[in-house]
């Protein structure tokens, strides 16, 4: 593969990863929002109309691919927090209400004294 390829499916690739689920023509309104860029220059990348994009336009594509990434893992790590407190909740009550039942799992006591819950 040559290298002005691969550039057309890095770009074709970010622009639908950019624009999420839906239709193309949803995808790319979500990418040109998300990179800044004419809706007509994200379709032409999406369908590798561009042979050679410019610098300041794979530019703009790459960064916004970046600042999607560190928002999603900012989400998912935010979902394992409220998951992590969600289950430290329903083990203290687990405890309450049965605490003969709660101890009856070593493998429950063994992951929370371990530090994999945090």
């Amino acid at each position: 593969m040559y290298r002005v390829e691969a550039i057309q499916d890095e770009m074709a690739s970010a622009i639908r990863v950019l624009g999420g689920d839906g239709s193309a023509k949803e995808q790319n309104r979500r990418a040109a929002r998300a990179s800044g860029l004419s809706i007509t220059t994200i379709e032409r990348l999406r369908w590798k109309k561009i042979k050679r994009p410019f610098t300041d336009i794979t530019d703009a594509i790459r960064e916004a691919v970046a600042q999607h990434n560190e928002e999603t893992l900012n989400r998912a790590k935010h979902e394992l927090f409220i998951e992590q407190q969600r289950t430290a909740a329903l083990r203290a009550r687990l405890a309450e209400v049965d605490p003969a039942f709660a101890r009856s799992f070593p493998g429950l006591d063994r992951r929370q004294d371990a530090g994999l819950g945090s």
